[in-house]
């Protein structure tokens, strides 16, 4: 069975015509310029031995079919200094285009504090599409930004988690 028909097979047999893909990063990021930074990804996850249904090129999400598509990103964030409340923004871009209505804001005041803004966005993709998750903060003299953490014993702590299933 080809990619042609918009299908992939796993080794238990099950076809999926739905792409999805779940993407992550195990660095911690800081941006360090008061412009907008796309976030780096790392790391596609094993999809149980089949065919990975989108691409993924160098931290680009890259769709193989067109579709309607669920995006589900848990960015983990923090900052090193100071104890003024400032913000942090993630947003959607793609093809190099801010989604409208894409963007979300936290604000973050203890450097102790550690926290997930989840953000989600059902988009129209088509194949060849780049998905990009961008962020801006409001100063780069704090140390904000994502944060990856290697607890003693556990699995590494992603600083952001990405997953992408076509609904259609």
């Amino acid at each position: 069975m080809g990619l042609s028909d918009s299908r992939s097979q796993n080794k238990g047999g099950r076809d999926y015509r739905k792409a999805f893909g779940q993407f992550s990063s195990n660095r911690t990021q800081r941006p360090n310029t008061l412009k907008p930074t796309e976030v780096e990804l790392d790391s596609q996850e094993d999809v149980a031995g089949g065919v990975h249904t989108i691409d993924f090129d160098k931290g680009d999400i890259v769709m193989k079919q067109s579709g309607m598509y669920l995006f589900i990103a848990g960015p983990q964030i923090g900052k090193v200094r100071g104890t003024t409340p400032r913000w942090i923004d993630f947003w959607v871009r793609v093809n190099n285009i801010d989604v409208p209505n894409s963007n979300i804001r936290a604000v973050l005041q203890d450097p102790q504090e550690k926290t997930v803004v989840p953000m989600n966005s059902v988009l129209p993709l088509n194949r060849g599409d780049t998905l990009n998750i961008m962020m801006a903060t409001e100063t780069i003299d704090e140390g904000m930004g994502l944060e990856a953490i290697e607890p003693d014993g556990e699995p590494t702590i992603p600083s952001i988690i990405v997953t992408v299933v076509q609904l259609d």
